[in-house]
């Protein structure tokens, strides 16, 4: 007699990303113009002329505005359990 086994686990679907903040020009600040309250999530390349920083008022007791809280401490996804497929 052959016996045939076959486990499947879904994984749980991805979170759909949020779409990042568009910061206006004149808004954007500099290593420079940062200022005590602003955001200090960094927005594009470090060597790049448009580098720049997110610069929204951020949360009390965090670096960032409540978007990139939000996105710096994402919960982690659970672990799946997989199975071997066993054919007889």
């Amino acid at each position: 007699m052959k016996v045939r086994f076959m486990f499947s686990v879904r994984k749980p679907p991805m979170p759909v990303p949020l779409p990042e903040p568009v910061i206006p020009l004149e808004q954007r600040k500099s290593i420079e113009t940062l200022m005590a309250h602003d955001c200090r999530w960094p927005i594009g390349d470090p060597q790049s002329a448009d580098f720049h920083f997110c610069g929204k008022q951020k949360v009390d007791g965090h670096p960032y505005c409540d978007f990139h809280v939000r996105r710096a401490n994402q919960p982690t996804r659970p672990r799946t359990v997989s199975y071997p497929l066993l054919a007889g």
